[in-house]
């Protein structure tokens, strides 16, 4: 069973999920083809390398021109979404992580999650993130997501409703019965996006799991914090508690070559 864990060392936003599962080895222009199918303005997505004390890491930043003044409502994602080529796994998970979005946003200011919108850059940014994560994470074949418990930092931060506390109260209702902590950090580290990739694919928060690691990646956040802005992803095998480790030579890793997703299909409308 192919396993990812989400290690939240700073929190998790959309972009550092992106970045840390293209750092795992998704292939960045296989990345590209796919998100370029999506019906948007014209927009750029960077991805550096970087260092973030002392660790390799790679960050992401998504780039729209021609976004002043455009809106778009949970209904207009899904027909984004619909309308690229992008694998149904793939369709399926994004569908999901903004459902959840929108349900949480809905009932934070009571309306309808069909008019829950998504304001300009920050809307391309939110579509690039959470589709390129359902893409990558069905590229790595992933079959079960973990994680650990989420920092969500403290304080205030600004959205389009105005001055919201941290975590916001989407963030709260996104990962209700999820175990948080503020880390003592005056800052946002866990945003809408970050907890919707997380609603939407974990199904157990803790310690790290059982596992033979086949790749770590790590994706750094745009803030300068005093710990280190990163989020970590481990992929690998999943073992039996009560497997010993492999002696000399290469672990012999079962290939899984037709993987069942551990999300139900779900209707996107």
């Amino acid at each position: 069973m192919r396993i990812a864990y989400f290690d939240c060392i700073a929190g998790i936003t959309g972009d550092t999920a992106l970045a840390a599962l293209l750092n795992a080895g998704v292939d960045v222009d296989h990345l590209k083809s796919h998100l370029s199918t999506l019906p948007l303005e014209p927009f750029d997505l960077a991805v550096d390398e970087v260092e973030e004390h002392g660790i390799r890491a790679t960050r992401v930043g998504v780039h729209a021109d021609n976004v002043a003044g455009v809106i778009r409502t949970y209904a207009s994602i899904r027909a984004l979404i619909d309308a690229a080529d992008i694998p149904p796994e793939a369709r399926r998970l994004a569908h999901r992580m903004f459902r959840l979005f929108a349900e949480a946003d809905a009932r934070v200011h009571r309306r309808e999650p069909e008019t829950v919108t998504f304001h300009e850059a920050a809307g391309v940014d939110a579509l690039i993130d959470l589709v390129g994560v359902a893409l990558a994470l069905t590229t790595l074949e992933v079959q079960r997501v973990f994680s650990s418990a989420v920092p969500t930092g403290l304080g205030m931060t600004r959205t389009e409703h105005g001055a919201m506390p941290i975590p916001t109260p989407t963030v709260v209702e996104l990962l209700r019965g999820a175990p948080m902590f503020s880390l003592g950090t005056a800052s946002e580290l866990t945003t809408a996006t970050g907890a919707a990739i997380l609603a939407a694919t974990v199904e157990g928060y803790g310690e790290l799991p059982t596992m033979r690691v086949e790749a770590a990646g790590y994706g750094a956040g745009a803030q300068r914090l005093e710990i280190p802005n990163l989020l970590r992803v481990l992929i690998g095998e999943q073992e039996p508690a009560t497997s010993r480790p492999s002696v000399a030579g290469t672990p012999d890793l079962r290939l899984v070559t037709e993987p069942e997703p551990a999300l139900e299909p779900e209707d996107a409308g």
